[in-house]
């Protein structure tokens, strides 16, 4: 069996245990958030009208009801554990030890918060008046000691593999291709460019930019709602902002590059002379600092994910970066702005909007 067979089988395996660990992490602590709201739910009788939900030097401060204490062990217990330990499982090319330290501290987090909304119910039932009321500390030591220990035995039982940063033999090939001016990609580009033609490049996040966008969206909203209830209404620009920045499309046409955000909003506007040199390669998202519109010593892109990657250098080795959905369509971009530059199409003017 060749090298390639036997590492696109490590790579297949490797991509299947850690899309299950990503399932896991996901699923776990929010039907611990559920049924921790289960339980609230059935107890609820025994509770008084108005539950203590924060305390100060005089003791209880602010009240709230059962349904919140309920969404908060959903949304911030079950829910901040899930999103903690799944962006780790998601980020692990960048480092391995820290996807596992980041898997196991999502985890025990998450127990932890969701335990202590249990325990500022339970120490509530069978009274009348919440003004005296008191978080049960019982319930909070244990979620802290079985928070520590799910932790831990995540973090030592998820090893993902070192993520290989060398850029796949596709992408390899779309570059190669790209810069070949005898290949069909070029040639086509050249078509397309004396044609004054137009690239239009749809690229998502995918499927995850909605529980994103809407449980962080949820989460500032749950946040800030104790401060004020008005307050929470930041949780909706905050959703629709991170909406906008989780999904876009790439125009290349003989006026240059851009990036249009959400489908509107203009992005690393760049004239085809402005462009030094272009080609397609792997990136990770982290080490541009994350995903959505990046601004790092790395450079400047719209990153929606790791993988094929159009790469752009401007003036002063200024690096822009656009994620593609495939390095086919990341080698026929490349392509084309190459065409462009070469002179092939119109001179190029101010991009458009």
């Amino acid at each position: 069996m060749s090298n390639p067979e036997l590492r696109s089988r490590s790579e297949q395996a490797g991509s299947s245990r850690n899309r299950r660990w990503l399932i896991a992490v996901i699923i776990g602590p929010l039907v611990l958030g559920l049924a921790a709201a289960v339980w609230m739910a059935t107890v609820s009788g025994d509770l008084p009208d108005r539950l203590a939900s924060h305390w100060g030097p005089d003791g209880v401060d602010g009240y709230s009801s059962l349904w919140t204490m309920a969404a908060i062990a959903v949304f911030a217990g079950g829910g901040s554990g899930a999103v903690i330990a799944s962006l780790s499982v998601l980020t692990r090319g960048y480092s391995a030890v820290l996807a596992r330290i980041g898997v196991g501290f999502g985890i025990a987090f998450g127990v932890l918060m969701t335990g202590l909304a249990i325990a500022v119910v339970a120490g509530q039932i069978g009274l009348a008046d919440a003004s005296q009321a008191e978080i049960d500390g019982p319930v909070i030591w244990m979620s802290a000691v079985v928070g520590c220990a799910a932790g831990i035995v995540c973090g030592w039982l998820y090893r993902p593999a070192e993520a290989d940063r060398t850029s796949s033999a596709d992408t390899l090939s779309a570059d190669a291709a790209a810069a070949n001016q005898d290949s069909m990609v070029a040639a086509d580009a050249r078509r397309t460019a004396a044609n004054r033609e137009s690239m239009t490049v749809r690229i998502s996040m995918g499927p995850g930019k909605w529980p994103l966008s809407l449980g962080t969206g949820a989460a500032v909203a749950l946040s800030l709602v104790f401060i004020h209830p008005a307050l929470a209404l930041l949780g909706l620009p905050t959703a629709a902002l991170l909406w906008i920045f989780s999904s876009g499309k790439a125009i290349i046409d003989d006026a240059g590059v851009r990036v249009l955000a959400g489908g509107f909003w203009k992005l690393m506007p760049l004239a085809h002379r402005e462009i030094a040199a272009a080609s397609v390669q792997d990136i990770q998202a982290l080490d541009f600092g994350g995903w959505g519109y990046r601004i790092s010593a790395a450079g400047t892109g719209f990153i929606l994910h790791s993988g094929p990657a159009l790469i752009l250098t401007a003036g002063f080795n200024q690096k822009y970066v656009v994620s593609m959905p495939d390095a086919e369509t990341a080698g026929r971009a490349c392509a084309l702005v190459n065409a462009y530059r070469a002179g092939l199409g119109d001179e190029p003017g101010t991009p458009r909007g």
